[in-house]
């Protein structure tokens, strides 16, 4: 009996000893957790404080000299008096410009100030929107998630259960690298009008099966912003995480990119960011592109965007691989003949691939992409085999920044000097203020005279070009041609027509003043 009583003493013991012990390695294990997490916030939060602690460097970077190279070829000081002399436009607020010479950041400075009548300077640490540039970040991630074999880029889209349906159910066709590469086969920029009225974005991607294919998934290029949010329902259904926290997890965290962020408040609550102007006029930042994050929902700093470019540049592999990067810019269509202004019709063989846009220029090949919403505009241009580029951010709606990346890849290409910011040109009014409030048919007639470009093809409601819709498509064409050659078909007999004469053709239909697919 004992016996009997010691050996279950000995039981009772080892089991409270057990329990005791699993009790202790639980709340180890949370307190291991806790102190795991405040670590991360705070190895996140130091560079942020010592960044903003260093006296701000606002000028040209100190290292000149390339590693190998021995001397720049590009004359950064030169560089710095024509950006200084763009800011004497009228039309030019705040400007964030970023240079990177055989892989390294060789130039990086602020110009102007981040509010038109402000003391406040732009610095290389000020924040600025992405806009368009935001869609190469969704590209970069659903690849970086393909290569931990969480997803295929051909998988089809359906699959994951998103929200986007497409006419004649092409969702069970499409594939991600269709998505990524803006080959659904939609008309260009499809609903991004409605979008602008704030209707969910979700909502829009399901009625998406309203229009008619301009041709089969996979055959013709449309650049979309609401489809292509698609990319941020694909992330977060693999990821179990938000969008937002995706991308600062497998991106903006180790490539150190700390100023980075998705979203109008994280912009809004920056201690250092510039707000959007038309000309010296400043505009409230909007929510409806941030609304489709994959498409336009990135902010930062000119330096973090450098670090992209460097990224980009193949210049931190163990985050990006090269393998990644040559899919990601590989060019998967032709788009065409561009119609901007010399900058574009200066690069030839205008392709796209994963949201990145491929040019030839000089005999070079070129990797880049520009973006533009209410009130701020971007870009990005670089040579991949001479890890060499330069982007800009600035918070006005001007075009004359677009021509820095031209006057830069000159000097790198030992190219003649061309004036491509166009900074001898007088400044033009825009038209939208000369035309806010409601006009007589005197003064539209006088608008079109001096703004010919303002013409515009058939207009559906609120003044939008109608998009070709199953209840409005008979009408509009007899055959399964999408609206937008319909358009292109009557500007190019119209223009036919009117040969010799002084009036130019008019803008493409999908064109809109004020969103991000603007001069991508």
């Amino acid at each position: 009996m004992k016996c009997r009583t010691i050996i279950t003493a000995v039981k009772n013991l080892r089991r409270v000893k057990t329990v005791y012990c699993k009790n202790r390695i639980a709340s180890l294990h949370k307190i291991a957790l806790k102190t795991g997490t405040l670590l991360t916030a705070f190895s996140c939060l130091v560079p942020s404080m010592i960044q903003a602690a260093e006296p701000v460097n606002n000028t040209v970077v100190q290292t000149l000299a390339p590693p190998e190279e021995g001397t720049s070829v590009i004359d950064y000081q030169k560089i710095d008096q024509r950006l200084n002399r763009l800011m004497e436009s009228q039309t030019m607020v705040g400007l964030g410009v970023v240079i990177v010479e055989n892989g390294k950041i060789r130039f990086v400075r602020g110009y102007g100030v981040r509010r038109a009548g402000g003391h406040a300077s732009v610095t290389p640490n000020t924040v600025f929107r992405w806009a368009s540039l935001s869609k190469g970040v969704a590209s970069t991630l659903v690849n970086l998630l393909a290569d931990q074999k969480r997803l295929s880029i051909d998988d089809i889209i359906a699959r994951y259960s998103t929200s986007l349906r497409l006419p004649e159910h092409a969702e069970q066709q499409a594939t991600i690298r269709m998505l990524l590469s803006q080959r659904l086969g939609l008309v260009h920029n499809a609903y991004d009008d409605r979008l602008e009225h704030g209707e969910d974005p979700a909502t829009l991607r399901q009625n998406l099966d309203h229009l008619h294919l301009s041709c089969s998934v996979g055959q013709c290029y449309g650049y979309q912003n609401v489809a292509f949010d698609t990319a941020h329902e694909i992330v977060e259904r693999v990821t179990g995480m938000s969008y937002a926290q995706a991308v600062r997890r497998y991106l903006f965290l180790p490539l150190g990119m700390y100023s980075a962020s998705i979203g109008r408040n994280a912009l809004v609550n920056s201690a250092d960011w510039a707000e959007p102007h038309v000309w010296q006029h400043t505009r409230e930042v909007k929510e409806n592109y941030y609304r489709i994050p994959a498409a336009g929902g990135v902010n930062s700093s000119i330096l973090d965007l450098g670090r992209w470019m460097r990224a980009q540049m193949g210049m931190d592999p163990e985050t990006l691989s090269p393998s990644l990067l040559n899919r990601i810019h590989q060019p998967q269509i032709n788009t065409g003949t561009w119609k901007g202004g010399p900058v574009d019709h200066a690069m030839d063989d205008a392709a796209y691939a994963m949201a990145f846009r491929v040019y030839h220029y000089r005999g070079h090949l070129m990797v880049g992409h520009r973006g533009a919403v209410s009130g701020y505009r971007s870009l990005l241009l670089f040579d991949p085999k001479l890890k060499s580029g330069v982007a800009a951010l600035w918070n006005s709606e001007s075009p004359r920044p677009t021509g820095v990346q031209l006057e830069v890849m000159d000097m790198l290409y030992h190219q003649p000097f061309h004036d491509w910011m166009e900074l001898d040109t007088p400044d033009q009014a825009p038209l939208v203020h000369r035309a806010a409030h409601p006009i007589s048919k005197k003064e539209r007639l006088q608008l079109e005279r001096h703004h010919p470009s303002s013409v515009n093809a058939k207009k559906g409601k609120g003044g939008k070009t109608a998009l070709p819709t199953k209840e409005n498509h008979s009408k509009t064409t007899s055959s399964k041609a999408s609206a937008h050659s319909v358009v292109t078909k009557k500007v190019v007999a119209a223009d036919k027509k009117a040969k010799g004469s002084a009036v130019k053709k008019p803008a493409p239909a999908a064109a809109k003043k004020d969103k991000a697919s603007h001069k991508k």
